[in-house]
């Protein structure tokens, strides 16, 4: 116990030698890590070692003493300029330190200042970033910005394919920059070019054009996906039915000479050769429309689908409109061309273009034979008026309207010189039982010698000839009713005629006989008057009806299964054209 309280109290090495010391060193000059080294050295050393160290020391005190003078001696330059080196350096730092304190003290303002000046100029900056940045990208953005050019220009030079792409490529840009103006700017130029394009594809199909401009025309509306196959197919015919319309237009000029002052067999004649060419037109167009339209739309979609079906029906709806327009227009103008043989001709031309569109499903011969009966009674009949209007001018019948005056009757022309040539002075020839069965036996299509005899019934002879001659030419077997028929009503028309003429003829002679003329010749022209009425009952008009009968239908006249008996209006006219004739003068 007692050895460790010792052994506590005992002090340390360097405790011993602050002790020791003459001089009162500082604590931590023994405490420093020289020191402890140097203590912790000691600790190794011998007794002898320990004993010799202190003259060690003392003599590596002297060296470095007797080394330190003569470096002061030797270099005191140096020390001297280090001297003032300090001084200069401490005036410097105070210096730097004066400086610091107010560059510290400008730092605020100049902080603010900055940020004031950058504020200022972000947004040149960004000026002149974009601007860098568009110079930096120039040829991208000029070939961007050319798109609309370039577009425009392929359009104008028909290159559809090159315009396509541009637009494709528009659209694309558009898709990846949907937020840039610029992009969607140029987006909307393009849209306005491709609505050209598509206009001017749009006016080929209205254009003269032949099939593989209009399959390109139409395949590259395909491409841009604006129409659906049913639109575009509409579009087609709307296109094409309005060139088809512009060519029938033009036709026109055929009817320039319909100006009402020619004659009425030039305006049958100029109604026929532009129903020919109108005709000549719309088969050809109509045949070009249905044969680039089934290679254009219906080839192309061979199944049993809808979209086939629609397809179908629009093309059945075209060519049904244009075939109910053609017929419209032959029930409106076949009337005017009357003339048969001028009809027979357009039958012909007719049938041939049905027969030809027979091939395509567009068979429309059923619809002729309705027209041209309807064409050929309306032209028949009137042209049995027109004659039997001529036959009733011939008579100079007066006007039942006028007062008739004893002036008017003395200028009307002697029943001899309206009935007879100047040459005949003897009576006029009767026809003989003997010629009533030779003209009855002959050819019906032969007129009688005797009619000859009386120019004005030889002339309405020629007139009603000329017709049924035509009407050999087209004579359909429905219309042998109705045209004896008419032809009944004008031949009673002119027995009527003639019977007033009669009449009023003997009126007057027998009412100025006494001052006039002598009975004898009163006689004579009265007996011409008779004769032409027995040349028109007995010769005239039976010659006339077997001529239709049987020398343009081949009928047998004679029989009530034959159907050409004569009519009710005729049989009363001839009746009182007889009784006219079986009464005796007074």
């Amino acid at each position: 116990m007692l050895d460790g309280t010792q052994d506590a109290e005992l002090p340390t090495l360097p405790e011993l030698l602050a002790s020791s010391s003459k001089v009162t060193p500082s604590p931590l000059s023994l405490t420093s890590p020289e020191a402890s080294s140097y203590i912790s050295r000691l600790t190794t050393l011998s007794l002898e070692q320990l004993e010799t160290e202190p003259t060690e020391l003392s003599s590596s005190s002297a060296q470095l003493t007797n080394a330190l003078t003569t470096l002061c001696y030797t270099s005191y330059p140096t020390f001297l300029s280090l001297h003032a080196t300090t001084s200069t350096l401490s005036s410097s730092i105070d210096a730097l330190s004066s400086s610091l304190s107010s560059l510290l003290a400008a730092l605020p303002d100049l902080e603010s200042s900055a940020r004031s000046f950058a504020q200022d100029s972000r947004s040149l900056l960004a000026s002149r970033r974009k601007a860098a940045l568009v110079l930096e990208h120039h040829d991208k953005l000029h070939d961007v910005l050319s798109i609309p050019l370039l577009l425009e220009t392929s359009v104008r030079n028909h290159n559809y394919a090159d315009a396509l792409l541009l637009a494709q490529h528009a659209t694309t840009l558009a898709s990846r920059f949907p937020s840039n103006p610029l992009v969607q700017s140029v987006k909307a130029d393009c849209d306005t070019r491709i609505h050209s394009m598509l206009a001017q594809l749009l006016r080929v199909l209205h254009e003269q054009a032949k099939l593989p401009a209009l399959f390109r025309a139409v395949g590259f509306l395909r491409k841009m996906e604006v129409l659906s196959e049913q639109e575009l197919a509409l579009a087609f015919l709307s296109g094409r039915s309005s060139y088809l319309d512009g060519s029938l237009r033009a036709v026109e000029v055929e009817k320039k000479g319909l100006d009402g002052e020619g004659s009425v067999e030039r305006e049958r004649e100029i109604h026929a050769r532009y129903l020919k060419r109108y005709v000549d037109a719309w088969r050809e167009g109509v045949h070009d429309v249905v044969t680039q339209y089934t290679t254009i739309f219906l080839d192309r979609s061979q199944g049993a689908d809808s979209t086939s079906a629609e397809l179908h029906v629009l093309l059945t709806t075209f060519t049904t409109l244009r075939v109910r327009q053609l017929l419209d227009l032959l029930q409106e103008t076949l009337p005017l061309v009357a003339n048969p043989s001028l009809l027979s001709s357009l039958l012909t031309q007719l049938t041939y273009c049905a027969t030809s569109f027979a091939r395509v499903g567009m068979d429309f011969r059923a619809a002729l034979g309705p027209l041209f009966v309807h064409a050929v009674r309306v032209g028949v009949t009137r042209e049995f008026n027109d004659a039997t209007d001529s036959w009733s001018s011939a008579l100079e019948l007066d006007d039942p309207s006028k007062p008739r005056s004893r002036s008017t009757s003395s200028a009307r022309k002697k029943p001899s010189r309206t009935f007879l040539p100047p040459s005949v002075t003897a009576a006029p020839p009767l026809p003989t039982p003997t010629q009533l069965s030779a003209i009855a036996s002959s050819a019906p299509n032969t007129p009688p010698a005797l009619l000859a005899a009386y120019p004005p019934l030889a002339i309405y002879t020629n007139a009603l000839l000329s017709t049924l001659n035509g009407l050999r030419l087209l004579a359909p077997a429905s219309l042998l009713r109705d045209l004896l028929a008419a032809l009944d009503a004008a031949l009673a028309r002119g027995a009527t005629d003639l019977l007033a003429y009669a009449r009023s003829v003997v009126l007057s002679d027998r009412t100025n006989g006494a001052t006039t003329a002598s009975a004898d010749e009163a006689k004579r022209e009265e007996d011409v008057v008779r004769a032409v009425g027995v040349a028109y009952t007995k010769v005239f008009v039976p010659f006339l009806r077997r001529a239709l009968v049987e020398g343009v239908y081949g009928v047998k006249a004679g029989g009530e299964e034959s159907g050409v008996e004569v009519n009710e209006e005729l049989r009363r006219a001839l009746d009182e054209v007889r009784e006219w004739l079986d009464h005796s003068p007074e």
